[in-house]
């Protein structure tokens, strides 16, 4: 049984279809790049697998569990934004981890060990008693990754994950992707720079106005790719974005 299930997926505003019969599976710690030219409608997707938005019709399923109310999403995922501005308010490295598992209710020793916990698997201690202002871009985008694990959903989704980040910052939040394929942990990556993502992904979901154009095995995925006008570097075959492996 997949992790993940979408049936039907549709969504309007004002009459304009968003997005239209949107269907896909995805298996537990899975990566899977979603790409497509701006307005295709990648980020709206995650929006209403989170339950920020309510689709106009469609199932989602976490483990054949239909989720069918705004908090059973709001639960199952976590989102991390491209703005980090819109979900880092501790603080300090520290508080901010824990500002999420207050939240939830959870005991004073729970809070503690996960956010020790994050603190550990995102390599995060010489920096965990520093305001987040001071921290550079990859560093920013690590600790949102914390803040949204530590709340244990069952799927991450990232929205544009490398955006405006330096060369240094990039390789950070790549090497962060990696050790947490190797933890199980799933992961949906929104991104229209499908070069540095591809081949560290297991899947490859191509929009297009709204739809699924194409969809497979990241390996597989470069022709159709380049036919639907994402970016890759010219003649480049799939071992060669293999740099950072």
């Amino acid at each position: 049984m997949s992790l993940l299930s979408v049936e039907n997926l549709s969504f309007s505003i004002d009459g304009t279809k968003l997005l239209e019969n949107i269907s896909f599976s995805l298996e537990k710690g899975s990566l899977t790049l979603v790409a497509g030219k701006n307005g295709s409608g990648k980020s709206m997707l995650l929006k209403c697998l989170k339950g920020l938005e309510r689709p106009d019709q469609g199932v989602i399923e976490i483990n054949g569990r239909p989720l069918k109310k705004e908090r059973e999403r709001m639960k199952a995922f976590g989102l991390v934004f491209q703005d980090t501005s819109l979900e880092i308010v501790g603080s300090t490295v520290k508080k901010d981890i824990a500002f999420g598992l207050e939240n939830m209710k959870l005991s004073r020793d729970k809070i503690q060990e996960t956010t020790d916990k994050m603190i550990s698997l995102f390599n995060l201690e010489k920096i965990q008693n520093l305001p987040p202002s001071v921290l550079s871009g990859g560093e920013k985008r690590r600790l949102s990754i914390a803040g949204v694990l530590a709340m244990e959903p069952e799927i991450i989704l990232m929205d544009e994950p490398l955006a405006n980040l330096d060369y240094p910052s990039v390789k950070m939040v790549l090497s962060t992707l990696i050790e947490l394929k190797k933890k199980g942990v799933t992961i949906v990556i929104v991104s229209h720079e499908a070069e540095k993502l591809l081949y560290l992904t297991d899947n490859t979901i191509i929009l297009s106005d709204g739809k699924i154009k194409a969809m497979g095995k990241s390996r597989d995925m470069m022709k159709a790719l380049r036919d639907n006008e994402v970016y890759l570097p010219p003649k480049a075959e799939f071992e060669d974005l293999s740099w950072l492996e």
